[in-house]
């Protein structure tokens, strides 16, 4: 008996281990990915600031050059595949996030987990819970967490999320849909 609850108890540990594993190596994952995408934007702005001196000369389109790497005022992600292919890329305000599916990848809306885990799991569930928050008066109406999912056809073209309101909402919503993508990418590819 005692042999048997310690073999429960040692695997009981593992599994813990390899769930601490598996968020580590989501948070790694993550991190590369803003590097990425903080290394894209200074690229842009590097550009830029290479031609301005073959702008000086001409004063009405320098301004116009220099305000564009700021006209989006927030965090870009690239949602990225473990074999590296890139799924989408995630525009996030403070207010709003859109995801842009890659043309060329054809994820269909049909194509599960997109409505079982992504729509009914994650995305109503947090426009449920806001729901509850607006019937207890805990926040207006206006600032209830909705999405809506731009379609043609039966291809998911984007991803449009308004009212997130906090940083682990915007972590759940970017790993959510970086997996469901990677998921109907490899079922894609079989």
């Amino acid at each position: 008996m005692d042999r048997m609850s310690s073999d429960s108890e040692e695997v009981k540990r593992l599994a813990e281990l390899k769930a601490r594993l598996h968020r580590k190596l989501e948070a790694l994952r993550e991190e590369a990915e803003t590097i990425e995408s903080l290394l894209s934007i200074i690229d842009s702005i590097l550009v830029t600031k290479s031609f301005k001196t073959a702008e000086v000369p001409q004063p009405t389109t320098a301004p116009t050059v220099e305000a564009k790497p700021e006209q989006f005022m927030g965090q870009i992600f690239q949602l990225k595949a473990s074999d590296g292919t890139l799924l989408a890329r995630m525009y996030a305000t403070d207010e709003e996030v859109r995801v842009l599916v890659e043309p060329d990848l054809n994820l269909y809306l049909s194509t599960p987990p997109f409505r079982s885990f992504l729509v009914n799991r994650i995305l109503r569930a947090m426009e449920a819970k806001d729901r509850e928050l607006v019937s207890s008066g805990q926040i207006p109406p206006e600032k209830a967490f909705s999405f809506d999912i731009k379609v043609e056809g039966d291809v998911v073209k984007e991803i449009y999320i308004r009212n997130y309101r906090d940083r682990r909402r915007l972590r759940e919503l970017r790993t959510s849909i970086r997996w469901t993508l990677e998921k109907m990418y490899e079922k894609q590819r079989i």
